[in-house]
């Protein structure tokens, strides 16, 4: 009589061992305003202030080499438009609050008096502007799960900036004021910039 002998171990089954801490994170899941509140002050914040450029002296790079200042200066997810950093100067021409989707026109210094770029001001911002998320560079769409993910993100720094950045600008009487700004923008249309604001402060 022939007899198969089969290992011990064919009908055992492995088992990953969790904490309690890990099992409700998993149940939980993905929550972006969990991330972008992990990654605003240590390394959003740095990020932009580190990496931001001047922006009439990167308008005027656009204009003059604009691959040459994208490959440079612009950051994308995918295969999508390039996006910004930027800071700088600039007075506050006109405030429009009756669109949701409102925006304020500024004058870049040197100042002349004439409109150089919109700033996004809520309090919706646009669902394709998604400026701050792919400038910064290191938010990549490699690093989750799935677009939904991703997207999330996106939308968790909007939300943030409406609440903390925008949210503490009076923009009843700001114009006329003077700003030093830290911002995104997505190049479009180099005549029509749209700036999303990360640090806001009134100088005047």
């Amino acid at each position: 009589m022939l007899v198969a002998l089969l290992p011990l171990g064919t009908a055992c089954t492995l088992a990953t061992v969790r904490s309690l801490e890990e099992d409700a994170a998993a149940t939980a899941g993905f929550i972006p305003e969990d991330y972008v509140d992990g990654i605003w002050d240590s390394q959003l914040i740095p990020t932009v202030r580190e990496k931001a450029v001047e922006v009439t002296e990167l308008l005027a790079a656009l204009n003059t080499n604009e691959s040459g200042a994208t490959e440079i200066y612009g950051k994308r997810s995918g295969t999508g438009a390039y996006s910004f950093l930027i800071y700088g100067d600039a007075t506050v021409l006109e405030v429009n609050l009756e669109s949701r989707i409102g925006l304020m026109s500024l004058d870049f210094a040197p100042y002349d008096g004439e409109a150089d770029a919109n700033m996004a001001i809520g309090p919706v911002i646009r669902n394709r502007n998604e400026a701050v998320r792919d400038a910064v560079g290191f938010i990549q769409f490699n690093d989750f799960v799935n677009q939904t993910e991703f997207a999330g993100v996106g939308s968790a720094i909007k939300d943030r900036i409406l609440r903390d950045v925008i949210g503490a600008i009076d923009l009843e009487t700001i114009a006329g004021k003077t700003l030093h700004f830290y911002g995104a923008f997505t190049l479009d249309d180099l005549s029509n910039i749209e700036i999303v604001p990360i640090i806001l402060e009134v100088t005047s």
